[in-house]
């Protein structure tokens, strides 16, 4: 279907046409900033047309053609003019006129209006996409809490399972949330990572361990070696299911401390989407920072 330009905004433009140029070569490089076609302008020379006559076929042309952007083109650009082009061989008062009365006429530039559309448009698919990847990550995420919380209660699984299970378990958790993480691997000598995380600047070597009470001061000290062992903005994210004894808790949140503790209670509260896991590493990290606290609970927030 033909969409035909409105009778009074066709008849501006021909007017203008012949009011802000003077010049063929100044019509021609405005045609061609409208992205009019040259076949279609060497269709009426100049030699057998004047511009309102050029202006007035080539418009009908475009029309016929339902070449909308490039209709929407010359309107632009007439619509950002403030006086005639060749205004020395012309009568300006009466382009700048005419300019006005177009202005008023199209009310806002159609090209700006097509920019928005598409913005909004954009922001529209935009929010989709993250209402239905806030949904995904939300029903991940309550996988994840169900397998928590069968681990948890589960007879039929040895304690080595159960610490490799939930080390998947966190590892998944950490990608979800699109944070740059790297599982577990070996080091050249052997040492065993339970990954690796970047957050603010900072590496944070993880340990995973589901023992069948809170850990003891010597698995953080092996730990706390590994971290020691590489460069100074490395520190260790250490997530024990039974939490931690409060020797060791007291033993490594002395001066400098680089190991940032999570238990199960603190997982469980992520996973059952209290807090976000995102918010929770920032609370954990400003508590080290602020206050030494390597064992900040989640449920203060």
């Amino acid at each position: 279907m033909v969409k035909k330009i409105n009778y009074q905004l066709k008849e501006l433009m021909i007017s203008l046409s012949g009011a802000c140029f003077w010049y063929w070569n100044s019509y021609y490089s405005f045609l061609d900033s409208c992205s009019v076609p040259k076949i279609l302008q060497k269709k009426y020379p100049k030699q057998s047309y004047n511009k309102y006559e050029v202006m007035r076929n080539i418009l009908e042309e475009l029309e016929e053609n339902n070449q909308i952007q490039i209709i929407n083109n010359i309107i632009s650009n007439f619509y950002k003019l403030r006086n005639a082009v060749d205004r020395d061989s012309l009568d300006e008062k009466k382009a700048i006129k005419l300019l006005n009365e177009f202005r008023e006429f199209v009310g806002d530039d159609p090209i700006e209006q097509e920019i928005k559309k598409r913005k909004i448009e954009e922001e529209k698919e935009k929010y989709k996409d993250s209402v239905e990847d806030n949904k995904k990550q939300k029903n991940r995420i309550n996988e994840l809490n169900n397998l928590f919380i069968e681990l948890t209660t589960s007879t039929n699984i040895t304690p080595q399972q159960r610490g490799y299970k939930l080390e998947d378990l966190f590892c998944d958790l950490i990608q979800i949330n699109e944070l740059d993480y790297s599982r577990p691997y070996k080091t050249t000598d052997g040492e065993q990572i339970d990954g690796h995380l970047k957050y603010d600047k900072f590496d944070y070597l993880i340990e995973v361990k589901w023992e069948e009470g809170p850990i003891k001061q010597k698995d953080l000290s092996i730990f706390d070696g590994k971290i020691r062992g590489k460069a100074q903005s490395t520190r260790g994210l250490f997530l024990s299911a039974n939490g931690f004894d409060e020797n060791a808790i007291n033993k490594f949140s002395g001066d400098s401390p680089r190991i940032i503790l999570i238990t199960g209670e603190d997982l469980a509260i992520v996973l059952s989407g209290r807090v976000l896991f995102y918010d929770a590493l920032k609370a954990k990290v400003e508590a080290i920072v602020r206050y030494g606290n390597i064992n900040f609970p989640l449920r203060n927030i």
